[in-house]
């Protein structure tokens, strides 16, 4: 069976938001408009009035009628000219340790799959999941495909993944660092509060997990 290092990105690998950095991005160049996060606003008010956090987090409507590889262009660049230097330098070293050690690598992120697979080039991982956005006829519908790798969303796609690659999870390393993220770490039998938010930080003392500041 195979042992696997699962990282988490966000405030793990780098310690901003990468989608949230890219949104200010976006309108810096003039790709994202104002009448796009007027709209934003007014989907997520809805969506907060009908109690459903989950959905505002999937609110991808700034991106709605944008063109797939306009999105995905601007993603690579902005990853290449801001995110790639904010990558941790120990973060990179964990990584390539335990690539040495035979692990194989796997970033798991709510973030956007265009920067996902940056990520998974850059740090040299095997796998990168990330969020998939919905598209027709190569223009974005600002809705989402596939799990959203967020909360129980990760915890389903880890189970998912040790069955089609065969992985001993008991053997297995986890990297994050929200509370949020207890539900997929808690299925390997190594994980690893990272840059700890206060509750993450809590539930690892009184778990006995590692903790490690990249």
């Amino acid at each position: 069976m195979r042992k696997v290092a699962i990282f988490d990105i966000d405030g793990t690998l780098i310690k901003v938001s990468s989608e949230r950095q890219f949104f200010k991005y976006l309108i810096a160049e003039k790709i994202v408009t104002t009448k796009d996060i007027l709209r934003v606003v007014k989907v997520s008010l809805y969506r907060i009035l009908n109690l459903n956090n989950l959905q505002v987090r999937k609110n991808k409507h700034y991106l709605k009628g944008k063109k797939v590889d306009v999105i995905v262009k601007a993603a690579k660049t902005f990853f290449n000219e801001k995110l790639s230097p904010l990558i941790s330098p120990k973060a990179l070293e964990e990584i390539r340790c335990l690539k040495e050690k035979g692990y194989m690598i796997i970033l798991l992120s709510g973030t956007l799959i265009p920067f996902v697979e940056c990520f998974k080039d850059y740090c040299k991982a095997d796998v990168g999941i990330g969020t998939h956005l919905e598209s027709e006829n190569g223009t974005l519908t600002g809705e989402m495909q596939g799990t959203y790798a967020y909360n129980n969303g990760k915890a389903d796609i880890v189970k998912k993944l040790a069955k089609e690659y065969n992985i001993d999870l008991s053997n297995s390393y986890s990297y994050a660092n929200q509370y949020i993220d207890v539900k997929f770490m808690r299925l390997t039998g190594f994980p690893v509060a990272v840059n700890a938010s206060p509750l993450l930080r809590l539930y690892a003392r009184k778990n006995n997990w590692c903790m490690a500041t990249f």
